[in-house]
Parts: structure tokens; C-alpha cells; sequence
């Protein structure tokens, strides 16, 4: 009976520990954001014109990858999915290169990243979700707070080869840079995938309840900035949107799973 009271008292300790940053069966560990409201955008003295105007938004509860989607949870993926191919580079054939397991995955589309996602059993953030998670409810300019971007907290501003995939950082290994809640490389490394269509005054209409973007629109949007961008795109409340039908060098992919689920 003790054995019994033993063993049901770990499986109930290991639960909880799911629900509070959950260790998932395919792709990165998440963590969980919680229920509530903050502020999104940029007032009207800072950032640019597409970020305004700031406006509260309500969010209900999620996870989101703790780190971006690496080379060896591609390859996982690839293994499960015969007809998925490569990304531009790290491979050896459909295994990834050593140097490139930790690595994230980067020359994704939009659909890519969604496919990636959903096999996962996961999905893509929308913006406002990600946005909260790099920008708290403190109003950080910054993942990691208002400090101005350097390389210990961010891997950015770099020109002008991607190096087979070497210009990358190991995802988490900049410490300095990740959020309070230990979410890494929110800025800089590779910029990432959201579910919304970019619109640049979508904020003037926006729901204030879970916000999931435009109904349809030309580009999807993008955030985070890449190992090659400039400091301004490294700020939780920049976007932007580019053709996602092109493999790009600096976009890769992090996933969320709404809470509920």
C-alpha cells in the first residue's frame, strides 16, 4: 500500500511539473505563459508607424517553445515524415550535420514552419502572443529588458555569409538574453514565423481579445530579427512582413500550444 501511496504521489508531482513548463514529446520544452492583459505596440513617440497605436490586449493562456526549433528536431521530423526534404543547409542528406543539432533550423517558409508546428502538435504563435512573451507585462523593450543589444545577449548585426549555418548561436547560449522566464533568443539568432498576416495599420482595428491578425493579407509577419539584422529589429514590439513563398537565411521557427489543449 505504502509502494502504491509512493508511486501515485511521483506521477502526481511529475504532472504538475508538465503543466508548469511542459517537456514535449517532439520539439523544444515549453513554457507556460499565463492569462492576461498587456500592453502591445509602441506609443506614439517610439518605434515605427506599424506598431502604433500601443493597445491593451487580452491573451488566454499558453505555452511557447522555450527555444527555437532546432536542426535535430527537424531532423525528427523529417524521420516521421518521408516526404519532408532538407532545409538550404546542415545536412547530411536527411541527418543533420553535428555542428548544426543545436542549431536552429533556419530557410523556412511560412507553410514549413506551420507544417513543422503542427506535427509537433503544437501551432504557430500569433503575434500578439509572441510579442507577449518577449515583451512581459513590464513593458520590455527588449526579451531580456531595456538594456540596448550586445553580444552577450543577443546574436545580430553580423555580415554578411551564413557560413553553412555556422553564423548561428546553439540555441540558449545566450544567457544574458533570455526573458525572465527563461525563453532564449526572442532577438537576434534566427527572426521567426508568426500565424498572422502582416497588415501595418492592423492595430488601429484589433481585437482586444485574442487577436489572431488580418483575415487575409499578401505577406506573413515576421519577428525577432536574424543574426544579420539591425538593432531595431531586435525589440519585442518590432514587425514586419516579407514574400513567405522564398527560403530565407535568417527565419526559422518556434512553436506554441494554447493551454487548454
Amino acid at each position: 500500500m505504502r509502494q502504491i501511496f509512493i508511486f501515485l504521489s511521483v506521477v502526481s508531482f511529475a504532472c504538475v511539473m508538465v503543466r508548469g513548463a511542459v517537456a514535449e514529446e517532439r520539439g523544444s520544452e515549453m513554457i507556460l505563459i499565463p492569462a492576461g492583459e498587456f500592453i502591445m505596440g509602441s506609443w506614439d513617440d517610439f518605434g515605427r508607424k506599424d506598431e502604433h497605436p500601443a493597445h491593451p490586449v487580452y491573451l488566454d493562456a499558453y505555452y511557447i517553445d522555450r527555444y527555437e526549433a532546432t536542426g535535430k528536431d527537424f531532423e525528427a521530423y523529417m524521420d516521421d515524415q518521408p516526404r519532408v526534404h532538407p532545409t538550404i543547409t546542415g545536412w547530411y542528406e536527411r541527418k543533420v550535420r553535428p555542428d548544426m543539432a543545436r542549431r536552429p533550423v533556419f530557410g523556412l517558409t511560412w507553410k514549413r514552419c506551420q507544417n513543422y508546428c503542427v506535427w509537433a502538435g503544437k501551432r504557430l504563435p500569433t503575434e500578439a502572443e509572441w510579442e507577449r512573451a518577449a515583451r512581459g507585462t513590464d513593458d520590455r523593450i527588449y526579451p531580456w529588458g531595456n538594456e540596448p543589444p550586445d553580444p552577450s545577449r543577443s546574436n545580430f548585426g553580423r555580415c554578411c555569409f551564413v557560413m553553412k549555418g555556422l553564423v548561428f548561436n546553439d540555441v540558449g547560449n545566450l544567457k544574458a538574453g533570455k526573458t525572465p522566464n527563461n525563453i532564449f533568443d526572442l532577438a537576434g539568432n534566427v527572426a521567426e514565423w508568426v500565424f498572422d498576416w502582416y497588415d501595418k495599420n492592423y492595430y488601429k482595428v484589433s481585437p482586444r481579445k485574442n487577436p489572431k491578425g488580418p483575415e487575409k493579407g499578401r505577406y506573413h509577419t515576421i519577428r525577432g530579427g536574424a543574426w544579420n539584422s539591425f538593432p531595431g529589429y531586435l525589440r519585442s514590439s518590432a514587425r514586419y512582413g516579407y514574400n513567405d513563398a522564398k527560403d530565407f537565411y535568417g527565419i526559422g521557427c518556434r512553436c506554441v500550444k494554447s493551454a487548454e489543449e
